[in-house]
């Protein structure tokens, strides 16, 4: 799959959330995430808890940069039952590169999933993340400078990392 990405520091949600709301974005759900990242040569690869409840392994690739990113991704849902056996076998075989604890706010606009992440040790984030396949890359660039002019996201700090990335540093 393949999603076009944003990553923006922010000092806080109050603004955006206004925004949100009437832009015709919709609240989704919000969710407790730890994401464990694994030692990958090629790309990023990391189990995500979400709730405790449930559990994915991620692949995927993006470049570092500040501008709209184009993300290629792989998502397979497991099980609790599995979660301690990929556990296992990614740390013997990869190792732990980092964990990243977050509290998103997930809020849906068309295509395009907005994250509102409270980063442990980083602060505050918003993301976008355009979804493509039901539409196609130029359908989901109008969507994406759509929504990102509806925010006003020009104003803000572009973050070209992951996470993973800035807690590394």
């Amino acid at each position: 799959m393949k999603n076009i990405e944003l990553k923006i520091k922010v000092n806080d949600f109050k603004e955006i959330e206004k925004f949100l709301k009437v832009s015709g974005a919709k609240y989704y759900n919000a969710l407790n995430q730890k994401d464990i990242y694994f030692n990958c040569a090629r790309g990023r690869l990391k189990i995500r808890e979400i709730n405790n409840k449930n559990f994915e392994l991620i692949f995927y690739r993006r470049p570092d940069s500040l501008i709209n990113k184009l993300s290629n991704y792989s998502i397979m849902p497991i099980n609790r039952a599995q979660l301690k056996q990929f556990k296992n076998i990614l740390v013997l075989s990869a190792g732990i590169k980092v964990v990243v604890f977050k509290n998103r706010k997930l809020w849906l606009f068309k295509n395009t999933r907005i994250h509102l992440d409270n980063v442990d040790k980083l602060g505050k984030f918003l993301e976008l993340e355009t979804v493509l396949g039901r539409i196609s890359k130029a359908e989901g660039e109008k969507e994406y400078l759509e929504i990102y002019n509806l925010l006003k996201l020009s104003r803000f700090e572009k973050i070209d990392k992951s996470y993973s990335d800035l807690l590394l540093k």
